[in-house]
């Protein structure tokens, strides 16, 4: 694929627009979008430098919102905070007071306290407009309510409290995680709001004394789970099926036509358009160099904001469906980088890797759909590594995956995984994490490190390196294939009928002057030949179809073995050398 000349600041390029009149609709978007990608102390500065910094907060994506003020910290934005609609407040609830599907008190009271200590007055209309059901859970954590017209009172001593003006309700201020800060900003909600609402305490108070707590988590819990849907947050259930299996060959015939984010004009309903978030992969999407970007900017400005949109969506889905914090921006800035790199590579596919296909292939169908082939290119793998493991001779059953030569042994790990991740160690050998394929280039890496884990543990198997000999050996002490090979391959070196038995210090002094003096080239000879008579037997394997094809892949690992056995006897300088520092055969 040819590549295209970047812009200088690809990001930038990306999200400008046309300016549009001061004060539109059109406006705040462009606004939206110049600052998804600046830093979150100058996206900050950007929207209170505005004359219209209420409407430019309010109309703000809440996802947009919360990641700003979770960037910035929540101590430096107050200013922003008391600026915010119910509905944006109650978005933030939403994902950041819940710990599953179990309302956290601890992290509910923290924000009570942050939007009073920003402004008590504002702060009452916004927790005023909360879902009844949350403001209700909310209140009873942290009251007890006593109906003096029926004589009710308190036992001990009452402490904070407060008398509705009617004198019918004693509210008692303490509860479950009640610290004094948090007390004191319910108590001043309710005192204010009775002078604004006073019908409405009443209510309240009412409603406090009967409904349960279990009951009244479980309604706000629907409401939450149907705002969070519209984000692409579905219950970890639902969610999950985005990591269904999808047959990739078949996947390019299936109608998967693209969604349009929803604009809204309503300054007091937050948005659920995803196109400016600021935790979009915005270097990956404007750097030009990976599949997705290229693709997409070939696309008009229309094209853009739905991929943005959906690419968000279904970030949103799998950090769901991962079961993550959904108040963990940064981690929810990870999951759309992995999910970007993922529908890439389905793009990629679906295009066949024909660089003229990829915009127009990107143009027609959603994001969700290429993720869920990129996905499945995972999961193909996974189900030929797993059927191998369970074949006859394989090698892999039993202990067999624990004497794989690193990284395939981390690698085949990370495929035989319910959702297969590729070990960074396969491509860069300082890397040691686990993330998703990210190209097909890396998928053909993978395959071919999967195929050859299959044919070593085959042809070991052949040899008779299987669970039955290393019965007595620890699992932390388990040699590792290539090491198994060297012993074998040492006794053939020096002529001797080849095992599988780990060296002797005695076998090693033997080994070193075998294949490091002058006789080193017939020694070397002499391993593979006796080697390339037992493979040939064992065709077909893993990865070779027939006995040369056997054969010559065996030659290849052998002479690896053979080459890193000699680097290590080289620099061995005693005549009688220990086997413990020799780690390219295996020694007792």
């Amino acid at each position: 694929m040819s590549d295209q000349p970047k812009p200088a600041n690809p990001s930038a390029a990306l999200v400008a627009v046309a300016t549009p009149a001061p004060g539109s609709v059109n406006d705040l978007t462009a606004l939206y979008r110049e600052i998804a990608t600046l830093p979150a102390k100058k996206r900050l500065d950007r929207l209170l430098s505005r004359k219209d910094t209420m409407r430019v907060i309010r109309r703000m994506p809440v996802l947009d919102l919360y990641a700003t003020v979770n960037d910035v910290g929540i101590e430096d934005c107050l200013e922003v905070l008391e600026l915010m609609s119910p509905a944006q407040v109650q978005g933030f609830l939403d994902l950041d007071a819940w710990r599953k599907d179990r309302v956290d008190p601890v992290a509910m009271a923290r924000w009570v306290r942050v939007f009073f200590a920003a402004n008590p007055d504002r702060a009452v209309g916004q927790f005023r407009g909360l879902d009844i059901e949350l403001l209700t859970l909310l209140v009873k954590i942290h009251c007890r309510i006593y109906d003096l017209t029926l004589e009710e009172e308190p036992e001990g001593e009452v402490g904070r409290h407060t008398i509705t003006p009617d004198q019918r309700f004693l509210i008692v201020f303490g509860g479950v995680d009640g610290d004094d800060d948090t007390l004191v900003a319910i108590q001043q909600f309710l005192e204010r709001l009775m002078g604004r609402d006073m019908q409405f305490v009443l209510k309240l108070c009412e409603s406090l004394r009967w409904e349960l707590p279990s009951s009244l988590e479980e309604e706000a819990l629907h409401w939450r789970n149907a705002r969070l849907a519209d984000l692409g947050f579905l219950p970890t259930e639902e969610a999950a099926a985005v990591f269904a299996w999808l047959d990739p060959d078949a996947a390019a015939n299936v109608n998967a036509p693209p969604s349009r984010p929803v604009h809204t004009t309503n300054d007091d309903a937050t948005s659920t358009d995803l196109t400016t978030s600021p935790l979009l992969p915005w270097d990956l999407l404007g750097d030009g160099s990976s599949v997705l970007a290229r693709a997409l900017a070939t696309l008009d400005e229309p094209g853009r904001d739905r991929v943005q949109h959906e690419l968000m969506l279904v970030a949103n889905r799998v950090h769901a469906a991962d079961a993550a914090d959904l108040g963990d921006a940064d981690a929810i800035k990870e999951t759309a980088r992995h999910t970007a790199a993922t529908a890439g590579t389905g793009l990629a596919w679906l295009a066949k890797g024909d660089e003229a296909l990829l915009g127009p292939r990107l143009a027609t169908t959603n994001l969700h759909h290429l993720f869920r082939v990129g996905h499945s290119l995972g999961l193909k793998l996974r189900t030929e590594i797993k059927a191998r493991i369970a074949a006859k001779g394989s090698g892999l059953l039993g202990r067999g995956l624990l004497r794989l030569d690193a990284p395939l042994r981390e690698v085949v790990a990370g495929f035989v995984r319910v959702r297969p991740l590729l070990y960074g160690g396969l491509l860069h050998p300082a890397r040691v994490d686990y993330r998703p394929i990210t190209s097909l280039t890396e998928l053909a890496a993978a395959a071919a490190a999967l195929t050859e884990a299959a044919f070593r543990a085959a042809l070991l198997e052949g040899l008779g390196a299987n669970d039955g000999l290393f019965v007595s050996v620890d699992d932390s002490a388990m040699p590792a294939h290539s090491a198994i090979l060297g012993a074998w391959l040492a006794r053939a070196a020096v002529g001797e009928a080849p095992t599988l038995t780990p060296l002797r210090d005695e076998d090693v002094a033997a080994l070193r002057d075998a294949l490091v003096g002058p006789g080193a080239t017939a020694a070397r000879e002499l391993a593979l030949v006796a080697l390339d008579e037992r493979a040939r037997a064992l065709a077909p394997l893993p990865g070779a179809v027939d006995d040369l094809a056997v054969v010559t892949r065996a030659r290849t690992y052998a002479r690896q073995i053979l080459a890193a056995m000699t680097g290590e006897l080289e620099a061995i300088q005693e005549r009688h050398p220990d086997g413990r520092y020799l780690s390219a055969v295996w020694t007792r």
